[in-house]
């Protein structure tokens, strides 16, 4: 039995080692989304995933400590307006970048007070509902800091992404009668529209420790999204992502392994390593 210590869920302080971009979990794209309890921050209510059957949702996920997801909440207004038939929500989730001005969430009133900010400080006009302080929701769909899933009314996920790109929401939307599977944004694209004003307001939201952390880890955190968006563009997939029953059978049907010895997505070549 390992004695590693249990991974922490709300950090204190932001780490790039405390996320795994290499694998993204959670229901894919054509597969059955798993239920989950919020809470909804205006009604302090209750309220399940599956409240939304028989309905298109968007869910995307975000702190107030989050430039990722802060900086596009504007841009939603449009997409909103176009497609009056689809609930648009936002789900709270631990802080991306924790400092001494907000820290990690220790009660479920600590993050709920968090989230109260998102709307006078950002202009968030979405519905918004908050995972519970284990972030059971998050955890299962990903645990990444601004991931987006849009689910149709029959329950099954129509797509999902890594980060949250609102003109691929809305071309995904356009879309309905094929499942998307691109689960990949390219985080440059993503970064260039995010203004550093904007970014260091978000970052002070947190503190300066929030502030001093990212520019710390900045080095590290761009290599690793660039390391990850290379791999994604040129093998389609995350590098550790498990093998679904199709990869399987394709890589036997083409000789790249026998039936007991198809590779783990970890167990990458050095070769693949490197790429």
């Amino acid at each position: 039995m390992s004695d590693a210590p249990k991974p922490v869920y709300n950090n204190k302080r932001f780490r790039v080692v405390d996320y795994n971009f290499d694998t993204f979990v959670g229901p894919a794209a054509g597969e059955k989304y798993i239920d989950a309890t919020f809470t909804d921050l205006e009604t302090g209510e209750e309220v399940k995933l599956s409240d939304f059957d028989g309905q298109w949702t968007v869910i995307e996920t975000g702190s107030s400590t989050c430039s990722m997801y802060t900086k596009n909440i504007h841009i939603y207004k449009d997409i909103v307006e176009k497609f009056p038939d689809v609930n648009f929500v936002m789900v709270y989730v631990r802080e991306a970048h924790p400092g001494e001005r907000m820290g990690p969430h220790q009660t479920m009133d600590d993050k709920i007070k968090a989230a109260k900010l998102v709307a006078p400080r950002y202009k968030e006009f979405r519905r918004v509902l908050v995972d519970n302080l284990e972030g059971d929701f998050h955890r299962a769909y990903g645990a990444m800091p601004n991931v987006v899933y849009i689910i149709r009314p029959d329950g099954t996920i129509h797509y999902r992404c890594n980060w949250a790109a609102p003109h691929l929401i809305e071309a995904a939307l356009e879309d309905r009668e094929s499942y998307h599977k691109i689960e990949n944004a390219p985080t440059a694209e993503l970064r260039a529209t995010r203004s550093m004003p904007h970014m260091m307001r978000t970052m002070w939201t947190g503190g300066a420790i929030a502030l001093y952390d990212f520019f710390k880890n900045a080095p590290l955190t761009v290599a690793k999204h660039v390391q990850i968006d290379r791999y994604y563009e040129k093998h389609g997939r995350f590098r550790n992502q498990p093998l679904t029953p199709e990869e399987v059978a394709a890589r036997l049907a083409a000789g790249e392994a026998d039936a007991d010895a198809v590779p783990a997505p970890d167990q990458a070549s050095p070769k693949q390593a490197a790429e």
